[in-house]
């Protein structure tokens, strides 16, 4: 890829930043993560598993998935502020992707073929996070059905990480980011009081549309609130109850869009309305005992309830002249469809560790049960001079599923070597409700299971340096939108087609590989990664037949042939002195499918360059984000039904800043500009597997900055 002048003097400026640091360098703090169910340093875990600190994305004024998680290697989020958000790891995004709130999995995303482009993954606030984790790749041993592609998991803040060693903490804080023209506010309440402690939190936001670079999308009004409340009582000094309520609420409403397709003409747009709401409810109780016994050392259960709706309510008013004579007829259209995702669970998870000769064991062992209800309601009414026309409609059969799994694995030590081994066990039970057909097509009960094994074994060549070759196996069990899904498109113009269930759907599988090194020394972490992920059974539509009477395609979601993956990925830390530090990560993800077709959720070669600076009361950053052309696209199919590449992008080379300053230990502030050179772009992952024609409004945003204050009473 060819820098500009501009980017090349940039990084001359970052190497002469280098070259002049002179003082006695200084260590970075050792990272704990607990993706495998037990805590380890980031530097000894046998994978690649990315870590984000609250901290950090406060600084930088991220507020939501689509720019919390954009700097990681391998990682990507689609969509925006006012769109649905969906995270790619790895080439694999949608539901296949688990995401995991302080043990409890997030409600799924809905759309065609995955792309969940009419819901997505974004049905909860950051504003309390205190830790995101990101395992890249297949992880069902430990998280069950869903993590196929790999685990976002999110742990937010509890009582004690505001209280330390005072009794009463309150806080207010400001954020503004022009990406979207956001404005939110966070407080925060905690206390102690004998053996208990509380957390109160309430977010509120205000904004706009994510918006491109020449800022023409369709203009959307975007506000929404989150409540949190969190209690934890100590019984004794081994067993602690926790509490935790949690409400989430985020509309938006525009006032610009197009006419729908209607069965009889084309119809005119006249007035358009719309208004879309995502709504999270979540309660659960659970407990927390310590305590050396010959089973256990730790111990933590959690029953839960969370329930997510999703609407959308559009209103058109549309006019056509059916004489030709200039005199026009009017037709009004009010849509109401929504997505529905209820879940009732418990899970229980322990920890013992113990000496047997010369090998320590770490073993994490547990168990999981839950209900999931899911249903679709959609409903069109269309209004005008010769009357009303109401139709009811389900793209799937409201579903009830049930899940269990049992798992166990066990860490080993022995002097330089590290062993690890896991198995579990998954079992699925997916019923329709109700109903035993929709759209004519009868809908069964259906069941399957799945054990997930994972493996690994490393080497310590020196106490900073490792070396380790990891295998995971995901799955992920047949969905009810695909097994229930019918769905008739035969008004649809040039290519109707007609979507049919499939009872017969198996699991999605995968098997995922991995060659890593390791190296931390406190002053420099290089870490190494190429992987190789095999996925078998994956479900896509396929056009199984031809319906005479409507002159439509018949299509079925079906299990086809596998996909394949790889890549490689490398992240550079190193503190030049106590003041100065340096970043570089980048990464690069390739894979064909079974019929020779380029993944459509693959990644050009991306990466970041960082250059940190602090001191006692303040500290800044200089990053530039860049990305090479990417051309390994597959086919598309344009509205004709023809044929054609997908989009392909340029490369582009983007610069943000940023200062953060303590004024005391009551007042903090921090300023971020991203883009600054105001450049015009368009990530890859945005565009993936659209047609060039569709691509016009997918640019990067322009030059904006995101201002964050916070006190501390």
């Amino acid at each position: 890829m060819k820098l500009s002048p501009v980017s090349a003097a940039v990084l001359s400026v970052l190497a002469a930043g280098f070259a002049h640091a002179e003082t006695e360098p200084s260590h970075y703090e050792e990272v704990v993560v607990t993706a495998n169910r037990i805590e380890q340093p980031l530097s000894e875990v046998a994978g690649s598993v990315a870590v984000l600190e609250g901290e950090t994305l406060e600084k930088q004024g991220k507020t939501e998935l689509y720019d919390a998680l954009n700097q990681e290697p391998g990682v990507s989020v689609t969509g925006g502020a006012g769109r649905p958000q969906n995270i790619t790891i790895r080439g694999m995004t949608g539901n296949r992707i688990a995401i995991v709130r302080d043990g409890i999995q997030s409600a799924d995303g809905y759309g065609a073929a995955d792309i969940n482009d009419k819901y997505g993954r974004n049905t909860f606030s950051l504003s309390n996070v205190k830790q995101i984790q990101v395992v890249k790749g297949a992880s069902s041993t430990l998280y069950g059905s869903g993590a196929i592609g790999g685990v976002v998991i999110i742990e937010s803040k509890a009582p004690e990480d505001y209280l330390y060693h005072r009794d009463y903490y309150v806080d207010a804080a400001l954020t503004y980011s022009g990406i979207s023209n956001r404005y939110q506010g966070n407080h925060a309440l905690a206390m102690r009081h004998g053996d208990g402690e509380a957390l109160l939190t309430i977010d509120y936001w205000q904004g706009e549309e994510t918006r491109n670079f020449n800022q023409d999308l369709y203009n959307r009004e975007v506000d929404g609130y989150n409540l949190g409340f969190t209690h934890h009582y100590w019984l004794n000094d081994a067993l602690r109850l926790k509490t935790h309520l949690e409400y989430f609420d985020d509309y938006a409403k525009r006032r610009e869009g197009t006419s729908s397709i209607q069965k009889d003409d084309k119809w005119d747009l006249v007035s358009f309305y719309e208004y879309q709401r995502s709504q999270t409810r979540l309660a659960s109780v659970g407990a927390d005992y310590t305590a050396n016994l010959s089973w256990m050392d730790t111990l933590e259960g959690k029953l839960y309830w969370r329930s997510t709706e999703n609407i959308t309510q559009t209103n058109r008013l549309m006019a056509n002249d059916r004489s030709g004579a200039g005199i026009l007829s009017y037709r009004r259209e009010l849509r109401d469809e929504g997505f529905n995702d209820e879940a009732l669970g418990a899970t229980l998870n322990a920890q013992k560790e113990w000496q047997q000769g010369e090998w320590l064991h770490q073993f994490a062992y547990g168990m999981s049960v839950d209900g999931h209800d899911y249903q679709r309601p959609k409903s069109i009414r269309r209004m005008e001079s010769s009357g009303d026309d109401l139709q009811a409609d389900e793209p799937f059969a409201p579903a009830r599923e049930y899940r269990f799994g049992v798992y166990g694995q066990d860490n080993l030590l022995l002097g330089d070597w590290t062993l690890a081994a896991g198995l579990r066990f998954d079992a699925q039970k997916l019923s329709p409700k109700n109903t035993d057909r929709i759209h004519g097509y009868k809908v069964v009960t259906m069941g399957s299971s799945e054990w997930s094994p994972s493996a690994s074994i490393s080497y310590q060549w020196h106490p900073e340096w490792n070396t380790y070759l990891s295998y995971n196996h995901g799955f992920r069990a047949p969905s009810y939108d695909k097994a229930y899904g019918a769905s008739d498109h035969s008004f649809v113009p040039l290519t109707p087609f007609i979507i049919k269930p499939n009872n017969k759907l198996r699991a999605e599988t995968s098997d995922s590989f991995e060659l890593g090194s390791k190296y931390d020394n406190g002053q420099t972490q290089l870490y190494v990664a190429v992987f190789y992920s095999i996925f078998d059974n994956f479900i896509d539509v396929k056009q199984v037949g031809y319906d005479n009477a409507t002159g439509s395609v018949i299509q079925q979601y079906q299990n086809i042939a596998g996909v394949k993956t790889y890549g490689a990925e490398m992240s550079v830390m190193h503190r030049l002195d106590d003041r100065w530090s340096v970043e570089n990560k980048f990464g690069y993800v390739d894979g064909k499918d079974g019929e020779n077709q380029y993944v459509r959720t693959l990644t050009p070669l991306e990466g970041s360059v960082q250059l940190n600076y602090q001191r006692e009361r303040w500290d800044a950053y200089s990053r530039l984000n860049w990305a090479s052309a990417m051309s390994r696209v597959p086919t598309c199919t344009t509205e004709q039904g023809k044929e054609t590449e997908c989009a392909t992008t340029t490369g582009w080379v983007s610069w943000d800043i940023g200062l953060n300053y303590q004024w005391n230990a009551q007042l903090s502030a921090s300023f971020n500009v991203v883009n600054l050179l105001d450049r015009e772009y368009t990530r890859y992952q945005d565009v993936a597997g659209v047609t060039p024609s569709d691509t016009l409004y997918s640019t990067e945003p322009g030059r904006y900055f995101t201002v964050h204050a916070k006190y501390v009473f």
